[in-house]
């Protein structure tokens, strides 16, 4: 069963959390409209993580927001 979450407050960003399954658990789906759609079916852009996925990505993103990135080797 799927719950929806709030939006991302200021953007269009959705979350979605879902059962993933045993190997998985709980996962979150966050989907934000495509601007420009070129294909009709292909209206959002979606990625689809585990709890665990999600908190290294927050990390990743909380770095960029600050200018703090790291560039790949």
């Amino acid at each position: 069963m799927a719950t929806e979450l709030r939006d991302v407050p200021g953007t269009d960003i959705s979350q979605t959390r879902f059962a993933g399954g045993k190997d998985r658990g709980t996962c979150i789906q966050i989907t934000q409209r495509k601007e420009c759609v070129d294909n009709a079916d292909r209206f959002f852009n979606k990625v689809r993580l585990t709890r665990e996925e999600a908190r290294l990505l927050a990390q990743e993103l909380i770095l960029f927001a600050n200018g703090q990135e790291e560039m790949s080797e």
